[in-house]
């Protein structure tokens, strides 16, 4: 009687333990993608905003069992110019509970995370093609537009902080930690700003010709 009263326990508290887990995972406890602030803001510039791109997927991915329809998260992510003042709007909605000064413009971030992309997307092929930036050389249009691609980092990180405070992880713990796949893509990104660096000076430097 003694060894069933124990096994009995044992495999309630086993069972107590896997409902706690379960409790505990990802899935059950955030509402929008978890990341440091940091690990956001450096992973974003390294990539050339490739991790913008997972980012918005991870989002979406994580409110596709709130909305009633299919949204296919990996086009949204894609084409997320496109669905950024939804995302954002869905975010700050879900941030209603906190202080003000932790919400934010939905609509004003977005449509600078919006017009950043474009514009820095577009100045290149703009410069080659019209007669208007022909007084700028190469160089100072290509800062320039790397000048507006990173603006286009602000409003992801101010609103990845709304998003940690949603989850109840301020400070991002819940993913703050780099992976191999994370220091990979941080060896590559540094190895490409590091050649973009030195193409700059080496055309300032009139070591190469300037167009």
């Amino acid at each position: 009687m003694n060894e069933t009263d124990t096994e009995f326990k044992s495999s309630q508290h086993q069972a107590e333990n896997q409902t706690a887990e379960e409790d505990i995972s990802p899935g059950n406890t955030v509402e929008f993608f978890p990341v440091s602030e940091g690990k956001l803001l450096t992973l974003y510039i390294l990539s050339f905003g490739l991790y913008g791109i997972y980012w918005f997927y991870k989002n979406w991915k994580l409110q596709q069992s709130k909305i009633d329809k299919k949204i296919y998260p990996v086009l949204r992510a894609v084409f997320s110019i496109f669905f950024t003042h939804s995302l954002f709007n869905r975010i700050n909605n879900s941030a209603g509970n906190l202080p003000q000064k932790h919400r934010f413009n939905a609509n004003v971030l977005a449509t600078i995370f919006v017009g950043a992309i474009i514009i820095s997307n577009i100045i290149d092929p703009v410069s080659l093609n019209t007669s208007l930036l022909e007084d700028l050389p190469s160089s100072g249009i290509f800062i320039t537009s790397l000048i507006i691609f990173l603006l286009s980092v602000y409003p992801l990180v101010v609103v990845q902080a709304t998003v940690n405070r949603i989850n109840n992880d301020m400070l991002g713990y819940l993913n703050h930690k780099y992976s191999l796949w994370n220091y990979l893509l941080i060896v590559l990104g540094a190895l490409f700003w590091l050649m973009l660096a030195m193409g700059l000076l080496a055309q300032s430097m009139g070591l190469v010709p300037v167009q």
